[in-house]
């Protein structure tokens, strides 16, 4: 339910030249300190533990400090690189906690254990698996736009979508570890791993979205990460968002889902009207950028038939799909595939259905 976290701890100048000496010569110290104030960048220190990508120490101000550790704990835990994320269990948060703490000794002993950081970036990840990985990340990015949401970066093989406090993105694994990972390298196993998964990321970046997390489920102001790592939190965030951007229902053909319209007990105006809509989701290829054009008005088809209608007709129309179980988003004819389940349906959430 976790794939990477981010802490970040406060030191102060005494305990920066420590930590620094365990990993530079006594003569280079001096030199990296005034480098540090003068440039306040980040200093990548050059540690080596599995599972822990990066530990950094930036300069702040009064001769203060701070050291950020970014984690993915299911690595951690077992020693090596996996595509398996934390689950959040009561025993995985027991391991977790022995094993960062062990990490950040490593990292220094100057450093304070783990519930003493704060907590500044949690990625709540799910592995959805299907045999339409790349189709359906394909359809996602279709889906509806949240709310100030824009894909920033528009590239094959993922569906990203970028607001101030949060990252959506919904991925092809396989994709993403092979443009990394060569086959007969240490991570090899990766591979073999990723098949058939789509990968769901919620990255939580700052402190409005966590506080936001603190709030809704009545975790401590000053909460630490264990607070966080939560089965019901991950689980609500994953699918809210998922639910968002893709729905719960299953993608269909345009004339399966045509069928789908026709064998509904709605009125004949109803069905006409439905059909037209889906058309023009499917010509626009975005329920977003489609229903800006309902409601200006947009001709489809080979018949140039006007569609048009107010915000309210279109999620009518959103909500009778998700009613019958039908995605609006369509497969594309030239795939030649009428039916593909939604790879949501391959969990059972804990959570009970809202």
């Amino acid at each position: 339910m976790i794939h990477t976290f981010e802490l970040n701890n406060k030191i102060d100048e005494k305990k920066a030249i420590k930590l620094l000496t365990g990993y530079y010569e006594h003569y280079e110290v001096p030199e990296i300190i005034k480098d540090l104030k003068r440039e306040k960048g980040e200093l990548k220190l050059p540690v080596s533990i599995p599972g822990l990508i990066s530990a950094d120490i930036s300069y702040v101000t009064d001769e203060c400090y701070r050291i950020y550790l970014r984690v993915e704990p299911q690595s951690l835990i077992i020693g090596r690189s996996t595509i398996e994320v934390f689950d959040c269990s009561y025993d995985s948060v027991k391991e977790l906690r022995t094993a960062l703490d062990e990490a950040i000794k490593i990292v220094s002993s100057t450093l304070s254990r783990s519930d003493r950081w704060f907590v500044s970036r949690i990625d709540f990840t799910k592995n959805l698996t299907s045999e339409y990985v790349k189709e359906c990340v394909a359809l996602s990015k279709q889906g509806k736009d949240p709310y100030r949401y824009k894909d920033i970066i528009n590239k094959p093989g993922s569906s990203y979508r970028v607001a101030k406090s949060v990252i959506l993105n919904f991925y092809d694994k396989l994709d993403h570890i092979s443009k990394k990972v060569n086959a007969n390298s240490y991570n090899s196993h990766l591979i073999e791993e990723a098949h058939n998964i789509f990968r769901i990321e919620v990255q939580c970046l700052n402190f409005n979205k966590l506080k936001h997390l603190r709030e809704k489920f009545e975790l401590p102001s000053k909460s630490n990460l264990y607070d966080y790592l939560r089965t019901d939190i991950a689980e609500w965030i994953i699918r809210y968002y998922y639910e968002k951007v893709v729905g719960r229902a299953d993608y269909y053909s345009l004339s399966e889902a045509f069928k789908i319209v026709e064998a509904t007990e709605w009125s004949t105006k109803k069905k006409v009207n439905i059909k037209m809509w889906l058309r023009l989701i499917a010509q626009a290829k975005s329920v977003s950028k489609a229903r800006e054009q309902f409601v200006a008005g947009k001709t489809v088809g080979s018949l140039k038939t006007a569609v048009k209608g107010s915000l309210n007709t279109f999620r009518n129309y959103e909500n009778a799909c998700k009613e019958i179980g039908m995605n609006p988003v369509t497969i594309p004819k030239d795939w030649g595939i009428n039916f593909i389940p939604n790879p949501i349906k391959t969990i059972d959430w804990n959570l009970s259905e809202e």
